[in-house]
């Protein structure tokens, strides 16, 4: 079944309709094709990126100088989850859901093919996420992700003509074992081109269609749809206490009662592109409206709008054009907001208004969003998946210290004897005498421990880019960790260097390459991520 003219004619964006047509790509009749192998998974896995990350702010992106402060969202990048291929197709992230451990992430192909996959990757191991499946599933396209009660919730569009529905768009259901991708799933065609969105909610869930689609409510158990109401052009779903929201491009946001389905209210936000992909979130009463070009809308569940944020201006070498919010996220106070090409805006409540902390600069095109306790997870079109992760700290007690308001490199001269706290972000620390840091502090270039500094780091500490010589740990002096630290660059330990684990659970992981020379000691209990240290 060929997709409709305007489609076809959007082939450029980031689309929740991919542009497709019959091509029957795999010439197999698996439903789903699925590879565990954990050698050939786990090469899709990339930390050449991976390293301290800092947030661009204003001042940042205009060529000003921020010396004078340093910034307060240490974050990291630990890997980036290269896309499927199939037979020669590279395949495009387009959502992310996530269950304890794991993360859940679909994917569809641009151009002239149906052709989508699911990655299920492992973060147990917070620095060292691994790649434990992934499902490729000929001739259908995946447009979003949802675990509930261990099942997945897929919605996305399929060949009509080649899986034998009358329609393209479809939700289904794919059971799990112990959480991993099992390879079938039971399928129920909607009305319209493609499914776009998802949520659950006790004995029921629901699913919304784009093109001539509908806003649909089926039982869990049966897999059967109750109800379907007709709206033109849904882009996103989610349920807030007993109502269901949905978003349309054309008739902006109508808000349900999730149990009969009448509609409660319903307010127009703003025109966008044809069929592009956006979402909502809740923060409190109110709703995060991702609008494309016109940036992001909070409103209340009665369409007052509370807030308008513009999309960002581009920078230089960037098409304003590719800049547009596709996607929301929050988490608590913390909103993240991606703006294509522009990257990840965050954002930080205060008082009921969101007030921006700066962007996280990604390349490529930032076309979702999710985010879960302290990750950040960004899919990137063709770039795959992006995994941040603030660098936070729980269970140690760092009231005596003063908070550290200095700027973004510390410096320690011989005769200071300096004890801080707080979260925070900086350049480069380097240290002639005394300094504890006790908290959440990530560092992007250097640090040196001269010979008579004594570095005493108490919470979680990440450091460098990755296999940059510009960004080594220098250790002359004694380095005390009372904690967990990631070092990502690489981590030279000098004649007479002293590296001292204090209490019983402190953790040090190193992704570059370890220097000791002559006279180095490691003293203390604990666990060495990629053992490094031997």
């Amino acid at each position: 079944m060929k997709k409709n003219l305007l489609a076809l004619s959007l082939c450029g964006l980031f689309l929740i309709q991919s542009c497709q047509s019959d091509d029957n790509l795999s010439g197999t009749d698996e439903k789903v094709i699925l590879n565990a192998n954990s050698e050939s998974l786990n090469n899709r896995i990339s930390l050449s990126g991976s390293g301290v990350l800092d947030l661009v702010t204003s001042s940042n992106i205009s060529g000003k100088t921020t010396e004078e402060e340093a910034g307060t969202f240490p974050m990291s990048l630990l890997a980036e989850v290269e896309p499927p291929t199939y037979e020669g197709k590279t395949l495009m992230a387009t959502h992310v859901d996530v269950k304890d451990n794991y993360v859940y992430v679909s994917y569809n192909t641009q151009g002239e093919t149906y052709l989508g996959g699911i990655d299920v990757i492992d973060i147990s191991s917070p620095n060292n996420p691994k790649l434990v499946v992934q499902a490729i599933l000929p001739n259908v396209d995946i447009s979003t992700v949802l675990f509930d009660n261990g099942k997945l919730y897929i919605a996305g569009a399929v060949d009509a003509d080649i899986n034998n529905v009358p329609t393209p768009a479809f939700v289904a259901q794919m059971p799990l074992q112990s959480g991993l991708l099992t390879n079938d799933y039971l399928l129920n065609s909607l009305a319209g081109y493609v499914g776009t969105g998802l949520a659950v909610a006790d004995s029921k869930y629901y699913a919304v269609s784009g093109n001539n689609g509908v806003l649909a409510k089926l039982d869990k158990t049966t897999n059967t749809i109750e109800t379907t109401i007709a709206v033109d052009d849904l882009r996103a779903l989610g349920r807030i206490d007993n109502k269901i929201v949905v978003l349309s491009g054309t008739e902006g946001v109508k808000v349900y009662n999730a149990g009969t389905l009448n509609l409660e209210s319903s307010f127009f936000t703003s025109t966008d592109v044809a069929e592009a992909k956006r979402t909502i979130d809740f923060q409190g009463n109110n709703i995060l409206v991702a609008q494309g070009p016109s940036g992001l809308g909070i409103y209340n569940l009665s369409g007052v709008l509370q807030q308008t944020i513009a999309a960002p201006t581009a920078a230089v070498d960037v098409d304003q054009n590719d800049v547009v919010t596709n996607a929301v996220s929050v988490y608590g106070d913390y909103v993240y907001v991606a703006n294509g090409a522009a990257g990840i805006t965050v954002y930080k409540t205060t008082n009921g208004t969101l007030n921006p902390l700066g962007t996280i600069a990604l390349s490529g095109s930032s076309n979702y969003v999710k985010s879960v306790g302290d990750y950040i997870y960004v899919a990137n079109g063709n770039g795959g998946l992006k995994i941040i992760k603030k660098v936070t700290v729980s269970a140690i007690d760092c009231s005596s210290f003063a908070t550290y308001n200095g700027g973004q490199h510390l410096n320690v001269n011989s005769g200071d004897n300096f004890s801080y706290q707080g979260s925070a972000s900086l350049k480069g620390i380097n240290v002639n005498d005394r300094l504890t840091f006790c908290g959440s502090l990530a560092i992007s270039q250097g640090v040196n421990v001269n010979s008579n500094g004594i570095f005493t780091m108490k919470g979680s500490m990440a450091q460098g880019q990755y296999n940059s010589n510009s960004s080594n740990f220098n250790l002359n002096g004694t380095l005390k960790i009372e904690g967990s630290v990631v070092i990502y660059g690489n981590f030279v330990m000098n004649s007479g260097a002293k590296l001292e684990f204090l209490g019983s659970d402190s953790e040090i992981t190193i992704y570059g390459k370890v220097t000791k020379n002559n006279g180095v000691t490691i003293t203390g209990t604990y666990k060495d991520t990629f053992n490094k240290l031997k």
